[in-house]
């Protein structure tokens, strides 16, 4: 493996941990903005569907990061440098 695609490598999986972390806090603000008092029925399950459909977009961020990696060691990337 090349120095070049260890980097491309590391950056892949910093971005879809970074992904996965803004999803997860921003699911658990919705969650604990939904716990307040005073919020209404409607708004209460708004709260509730956005942060379940935050927490759905995690599993596409690491299916996109596997097939990332299989990109880069296809050397996809190389041969697109090369036009």
């Amino acid at each position: 493996m090349t120095p070049a695609n260890t980097k491309r490598r590391r950056d892949a999986l910093r971005g879809a941990l970074t992904a996965t972390v803004v999803q997860v806090f921003t699911a658990a603000v919705l969650l604990w903005a939904r716990l307040q008092e005073g919020v209404p029925g409607f708004v209460s399950l708004l709260l509730l569907v956005l942060a379940i459909a935050g927490l759905g977009a995690i599993v596409p961020i690491w299916i996109n990061y596997r097939i990332r990696l299989k990109e880069i060691e296809g050397g996809e990337e190389d041969a697109a440098a090369e036009y």
